[in-house]
């Protein structure tokens, strides 16, 4: 059961990893990372997290929280640049810094993954 963290984790990362990567120049800053598509996609990944901790009978305890809590992150990390197309900017989503935390939650999903397969 804990595959699913790690698979979601990796989605995670590849969900910041492409915005990143147009930030720093390496690959064309497409139009469908700024996209509010885009930001759904990243949503989207975190509902499934959350449905599969909230409702999963096998996670208990930590294992619980952990999910919960790697799930709200990515919500929240789609939510933030949605809202800030509506709203001024609290927290910067342009340049490198937001993308590299997306990833930073990604790695802390697989990491966990891989260490509660283990």
């Amino acid at each position: 059961m804990k595959i699913m963290i790690t698979v979601l984790g990796i989605l995670i990362i590849l969900a910041g990893l492409l915005p990143l990567l147009g930030n720093l120049g390496i690959m064309p800053n497409s139009a469908i990372t700024k996209a509010p598509g885009y930001q759904f996609v990243i949503i989207a990944i975190g509902i499934i997290a959350l449905i599969y901790g909230a409702f999963n009978s096998l996670l208990f305890g930590f294992e619980k929280f952990a999910t919960i809590a790697i799930a709200l992150l990515t919500i929240l990390g789609g939510i933030i640049p949605f809202l800030q197309s509506f709203m001024p900017a609290i927290i910067s989503t342009s340049g490198p810094l937001y993308p590299v935390i997306i990833i930073i939650i990604g790695v802390i999903g697989v990491i966990y993954g891989f260490v509660a397969l283990g």
